[in-house]
C-alpha cells in the first residue's frame, strides 16, 4: 500500500511540474486552448419575421479585431431590423466581450432581397447598409462615411458561419 502512495505522489508531482515548465516556457497556448467558435450560417424567413445568425468577415476595409458573432432581426410589419453583435477580443491580459446594438430601417423588402440602413450609435457621419439576398441566403454590410467631413473609412463584410 505505502507503494501505492508513493508512485500517485510522484506521478501528481510530475504532472504539476511538467504543467509549470510548459506554462513558464509559453504561457499563451496554455491559457487558449478553447477555441471560439462562431454561430452557423442561417437565415430564415418566416412570415413577416426574417432572422440572420452568423458573424461579419471582412471583404474590404478596416477589419475589426477579435472573433464577432451577429443575431439580426427583421420584422416586415414594423419595418425595421435589430442586429445583437458581439465580439471576443484576445489580448496579452486576457479577454474582453465587446456587445452592441445596432438598429436599421427597411428600405426596400422584395421576395429576392431585403435592403435595410442604419446609423452608428457612436458615428453619426457613419451609415450601416444591410443587404439580404434571400435566394441565395446571403448577407453583406457596408459602412459608408456620409459626407467629407466625416473621418472614416468605408468597409464592407459578408454574413459567414462555422459549420457545427
Amino acid at each position: 500500500m505505502p507503494i501505492l502512495r508513493y508512485l500517485s505522489i510522484s506521478l501528481a508531482s510530475a504532472l504539476v511540474a511538467s504543467y509549470a515548465a510548459l506554462w513558464l516556457a509559453k504561457p499563451a497556448p496554455l491559457e487558449q486552448l478553447h477555441s471560439v467558435v462562431r454561430p452557423p450560417l442561417n437565415i430564415e424567413q418566416q412570415g413577416d419575421d426574417l432572422m440572420l445568425w452568423g458573424g461579419w468577415s471582412t471583404v474590404a476595409g478596416y477589419e475589426p479585431p477579435g472573433v464577432n458573432a451577429v443575431e439580426i432581426r427583421c420584422n416586415r410589419g414594423n419595418g425595421s431590423c435589430l442586429e445583437a453583435y458581439a465580439s471576443i477580443l484576445h489580448h496579452d491580459e486576457g479577454e474582453d466581450l465587446e456587445a452592441q446594438v445596432f438598429n436599421y430601417e427597411v428600405v426596400e423588402w422584395t421576395e429576392q432581397m431585403l435592403h435595410a440602413i442604419g446609423v452608428m450609435p457612436h458615428a453619426d457621419c457613419v451609415t450601416r447598409s444591410l443587404v439580404v439576398a434571400l435566394p441565395d441566403g446571403s448577407a453583406s454590410l457596408e459602412l459608408l462615411p456620409k459626407g467629407d467631413d466625416c473621418e472614416f473609412d468605408a468597409s464592407a463584410a459578408m454574413l459567414v458561419g462555422d459549420p457545427l
